[in-house]
């Protein structure tokens, strides 16, 4: 078991996704972390797949909040949707947050993490992407994706409200096409979390 830990209080920017302390000190950020040490893929970044990006995140949020019927929806990223739709009928989990923005207590750093869910038993991290695989980069001597140590970082952000080690949560990357089919891919190696330590240090969280 982890230590105790209080929650602290923080403002989240949604729109310009930036964290804030009660002393208005801007706190370091997961996205902003990865990008600093150079780990995020952006070779396919495009104004069409940020867009569609945040579309899908925003269509899968509705839909597991029950905001929203997927037989009703008309949109052209309801394949998308479609696919999630159906990873979720296989998961079948419990969510405990989809979407929530957090900050760690002690290496203060803010993340949102897609969703944190029960999937038999485990507690589970659940990434949504709705573009390619991240091509494998070597990081302080390590090859990882940016999608590996990003679950590796939302795990230790969030590990400590339940009470467990980071690494015993189940990490997963579902990634959704428009045809509405998908993929997961679970990031299983223990070293994520040594290359996420690594990012934290470098951002000055450790």
């Amino acid at each position: 078991m982890t230590a105790v830990l209080e929650p602290v209080h923080f403002h989240f920017d949604a729109i310009d996704h930036v964290y804030t302390d009660v002393a208005g000190v801007r706190l370091p950020h997961i996205t902003g972390m990865l990008a600093n040490e150079g780990i995020i893929d952006d070779t396919w970044f495009t104004e069409e797949s940020c867009d569609r990006g945040i579309a899908v995140h925003d269509l899968t949020a509705a839909y597991d909040l029950g905001a929203l019927d997927p037989r009703t929806l008309v949109s052209s990223f309801r394949g998308y949707l479609l696919g999630h739709v159906k990873a979720m009928q296989l998961l079948r989990p419990t969510h405990l947050a989809v979407e929530e923005p957090e900050v760690h207590p002690r290496y203060r750093f803010g993340g949102r993490p897609d969703r944190v869910m029960i999937v038999k038993q485990v507690k589970t991290i659940l990434e949504v992407k709705s573009g390619a695989k991240p091509r494998r980069i070597q990081y302080k001597g390590r090859w990882t994706t940016s999608h590996e140590v990003q679950t590796a970082l939302q795990a230790i952000l969030v590990a400590w409200r339940y009470r467990l080690e980071p690494q015993m949560f189940q990490r997963i990357a579902a990634y959704y096409k428009s045809t509405g089919k998908y993929d997961f891919e679970m990031h299983r190696e223990r070293g994520d979390f040594d290359s996420a330590m690594a990012v934290l240090k470098e951002c000055g969280c450790v």
